[in-house]
């Protein structure tokens, strides 16, 4: 479409973006409103997980996802969702030292120990985003184990006390652990008995509890705030438990996800291997590349990586690390939320009703992670236009390698998808489509968002060549396109090993 004048193009963006993509007034409003009940309502349910658990949930939830980074939409037909990280008690005298990644994943434990005790702490590897206890590793300085019996000696088998060790390492894994399924069953029971109406404590049914002379106090919780929440089914694969708040004519999706604080300290090998650099895959300036990285692990060792249960395994998550990252990004007046948002719009309004979820929210939100690391000058992100751009560069970059590296993790590509089917087409299909459509959207953004737009009457030559260029290739693959969003539909893929808040 015609050239415009960036002043007008700004205008005609800012417009688009006030009236489609982040609504004021009332619905800003009403937001917040949601917001408010389900954090009071969130914060007494956790009470009464506490007292449901003997004391597992102690501390208050924290909001994290794309409301508490400021990153999600305001749309007139949408309903906004809330995450909460629920922090789960872990012994502070049990530390879990980053010693790498995992050779053969195989080899190692599932699950995290609570009553393991050594003076460097606990070794932990990496496998993606799985975290492995390695027992070969713990056993090699002394190691304190408090466990409910001794693992069972063959009868032929002499006195070895080095397998005795062992065996009992494993046993007290076994005793005495953090199992991620179990979590997550025990916690949906938790908000359950939390839900129910004929409950009035969590632990009215228990004997000793009823016995003592000062019960425990649980916040009240109205059975009309009750009746118009609705917990979902217990997805064993997802890390949050999901919830359903009512709320006038609204339903609002609310996640709870439990998760481990401060249980990784983080070693240096960590910082040189596991925070990935630039120039792993950029090919343009790395001025600001040692400052960035500087700045990145300090935030890390900060407040360090959550755990959350996922699959079977603790896993690595990023949540407050990238709140925390994000909180001030437009202090200097810049408009890279908004350009977040508006990319996000684009997504779920355009792509991922023709090709399916193929980018996720926190794909985009990793885009812009890197993008302000690659550009923090002030110049690239002054305006929603040139904002926009910036996002949609990079995006095209990782399109074209195939390969959108996890802002924390390296090597862990979040691109990676495996389909459930015999052909290998299908990834590399998704990606190449996608990138037409930023393609054809960074020739002329105002006409890609607006093609009715009044001062759009004719197309230049660099426009019509990538509409062309997209038209023809959705042809060319037009039945894989539609195996590929009737597979995106269906869920027949598996996930890169990696927690999306």
């Amino acid at each position: 479409m015609g050239e415009e004048d960036p002043a007008q193009g700004e205008k005609s963006l800012q417009r688009f973006y006030a009236d489609k993509v982040f609504l004021l007034g009332d619905k800003d409003w009403r937001v917040g409103k949601n917001f408010y009940v389900v954090k009071s309502t969130v914060e007494k349910m956790v009470k009464w997980a506490y007292e449901s658990s003997s004391g597992l949930y102690p501390k208050d939830p924290v909001p994290v996802g794309s409301y508490r980074e400021g990153l999600h939409l305001q749309t007139e037909s949408s309903s906004n969702d809330f995450d909460f990280l629920i922090p789960v008690r872990y012994n502070p005298t049990l530390a879990l030292k980053s010693g790498g990644i995992a050779n053969d994943p195989g080899s190692y434990e599932k699950k995290l120990p609570t009553y393991i005790f050594r003076d460097q702490g606990v070794p932990v590897f990496r496998s993606g985003t799985k975290v492995l206890v390695d027992l070969e590793t713990l056993g090699e300085t002394y190691v304190e184990v408090h466990c409910h019996k001794q693992a069972a000696r063959l009868e032929d088998e002499e006195d070895d006390t080095d397998l005795d060790e062992f065996e009992e390492r494993k046993e007290s894994l076994s005793h005495h652990n953090l199992d991620p399924f179990q979590i997550l069953k025990d916690f949906h029971r938790y908000i359950e008995i939390t839900l129910d109406p004929e409950y009035t404590h969590p632990r009215q049914n228990d004997p000793v509890f009823q016995q003592r002379l000062f019960p425990s106090r649980v916040p009240k919780i109205d059975n009309r705030i009750r009746q118009n929440i609705k917990l979902e089914a217990l997805d064993l694969e997802s890390p949050a438990i999901q919830l359903s708040f009512c709320e006038g004519t609204e339903t609002v999706p609310v996640k709870l996800l439990p998760a481990i604080q401060g249980a990784i300290k983080l070693s240096n090998q960590w910082l040189r291997e596991d925070l990935t650099h630039l120039s792993d895959w950029w090919d343009g300036d790395l001025a600001n590349e040692k400052k960035s990285f500087l700045r990145k692990s300090a935030i890390i060792q900060e407040v360090g990586p959550e755990l959350v249960a996922q699959g079977g395994f603790w896993r690595f998550s990023f949540s407050h690390a990238e709140t925390v990252m994000l909180e001030n990004v437009d202090a200097d007046g810049g408009q890279r939320k908004a350009a977040l948002r508006l990319l996000k719009f684009v997504n779920t309004t355009k792509w991922m009703p023709e090709y399916g979820k193929i980018l996720t929210s926190y794909h985009l939100k990793t885009i812009l992670l890197w993008c302000c690391e690659i550009y923090p000058e002030k110049a690239h992100w002054e305006t929603l236009l040139s904002s926009l751009q910036v996002l949609l560069r990079l995006l095209n970059h990782t399109l074209i390698k195939r390969n959108l590296p996890h802002y924390f993790l390296q090597a862990v590509n979040l691109f990676r998808r495996r389909y459930k089917c015999s052909s290998t087409t299908y990834r590399p299909l998704a990606l190449e489509v996608l990138r037409f459509e930023v393609e054809v959207m960074l020739a002329d953004i105002v006409g890609y968002l607006m093609p009715d737009h009044e001062l759009q009457d004719h197309c230049t030559h660099e426009v019509s060549e990538k509409i062309v260029a997209l038209r023809e290739f959705k042809e060319k693959h037009q039945e894989d396109l539609k195996e590929l969003k009737g597979m995106e539909d269906e869920h027949m893929y598996e996930e890169m090993e990696i927690f999306k808040a």
